[in-house]
């Protein structure tokens, strides 16, 4: 794995991640901001299966990041280790 393949991997869990948290955010300010108990305001048993389907969306996508990252980083543990010192090869043998 080259450093450009690694950096584009860790922008793009590091984006998934800021992706998921700041909708969750986003969810969270909504909601305390939408007014409860108005009659008109509020929404419809489709609306709120929709919102409901999404959180549990972005929480499954949350547990997917978190396994990426898990995995990422036992790759690079495991390229560390074989990464080891190499040997000199002796330029008049071939």
């Amino acid at each position: 794995m080259n450093l450009g393949t690694f950096v584009a991997m860790i922008l793009f869990f590091t984006g998934s991640a800021v992706t998921v948290i700041g909708a969750i955010a986003w969810a969270i300010r909504y909601s305390k901001a939408v007014p409860a108990g108005k009659g008109q305001d509020q929404l419809s048993g489709e609306e709120v299966d929709a919102i409901r389907a999404r959180l549990a969306d972005l929480d499954q996508r949350d547990v997917r990041v978190e396994e990426m990252e898990e995995r990422l980083d036992f790759v690079e543990r495991a390229l560390g280790r074989a990464r080891g010192p190499t040997p000199l090869r002796n330029p008049t043998e071939k």
